[in-house]
């Protein structure tokens, strides 16, 4: 069986095009157990505010909050996230002094998502160890995930990033 994996980013124009002709399309996008909390969508760029740490979270519960309006609006391909669990990385041992699991190990639940017939069809979940989880109360707030997705669309406009934003992405 072969796959052809798409990176989050390429939904639309050829990449959007290609995932739908797909058998199955599936996009994963990699979260973590700390978006535990609330954002303040409005102080996302605020250098005054800034704290390295709960940007980390803060980006965590965003990524969830992106996948789940997105798997709203891709309604022919399905979208999930996932907490790959603690990673034995530098980072993490030079960092914390702690260490995690292999490298291995983490790669297991993002290949589930992508290959396992186990999920074909399941989207917008939030998955840790191959196991759907509920997200925190914050993740499944309709509210913030629009106004989320409404800043996203205003930071790209102001960034020139895109010209034109397809239609089917401005539905908030």
């Amino acid at each position: 069986m072969m796959k052809t994996i798409l990176i989050t980013g390429s939904t639309d124009g050829i990449g959007r095009e290609t995932a739908k002709e797909l058998a199955d399309p599936r996009i994963a996008n990699f979260s973590s157990m700390v978006h535990a909390h609330n954002l303040d969508v409005d102080d996302i760029w605020d250098p005054i505010k800034f704290n390295g740490s709960q940007s980390y979270s803060d980006s965590k519960l965003a990524m969830i909050l992106f996948t789940i309006k997105l798997d709203k609006i891709l309604e022919d391909i399905s979208v999930n996230c996932l907490h790959p669990g603690v990673i034995n990385t530098k980072l993490l041992r030079k960092g914390w002094g702690a260490g995690g699991s292999s490298v291995k190990k983490g790669a297991e639940t993002p290949v589930y998502l992508a290959l396992s017939d186990e999920v074909k069809g399941e989207s917008g979940g939030y998955f840790i160890n191959k196991q759907r989880k509920k997200p925190s109360a914050a993740a499944s707030k309709l509210e913030l995930q629009n106004q989320l997705w409404n800043k996203s669309i205003e930071m790209i406009r102001y960034q020139g990033i895109l010209n034109k934003i397809p239609e089917c992405f401005l539905e908030a």
